[in-house]
């Protein structure tokens, strides 16, 4: 998994298979927990199955007032429930964190 960051946000890029991925996330995410998150999984076949198991960490992420993002290139938008955040790209992952910032500066 490849780490970086920048002031609005830290992207986690899968590199190898999902479940490497979930593990190295879930060993690093206490480090990362207060800052916003974007997991990019473009390069790596996930399943709708395997992106439900991020749930509890997005349902977290959202409870301490930071975004959570994951980027798939190919999802059925209807597949996913309102608390997982998947897009297509990294640009419009950024643009969701952008929104969900002003929302949380208009006190929504």
């Amino acid at each position: 998994m490849k780490v970086t960051s920048n002031d609005k946000f830290t992207t986690l890029t899968a590199e190898k298979d999902f479940d490497y991925f979930l593990d190295s996330f879930a060993n690093t995410y206490n480090s990362l927990a207060t800052q916003n998150m974007v997991l990019d999984l473009s390069e790596i076949t996930a399943t709708e199955t395997q992106i439900h198991q991020l749930k509890t960490y997005a349902e977290t992420q959202t409870n301490n007032q930071h975004s959570f993002v994951i980027v798939l290139p190919v999802f059925d938008a209807d597949a996913f429930e309102d608390e997982l955040t998947v897009v297509p790209t990294l640009t419009e992952a950024e643009d969701m964190i952008d929104m969900d910032e002003m929302t949380r500066d208009l006190g929504f």
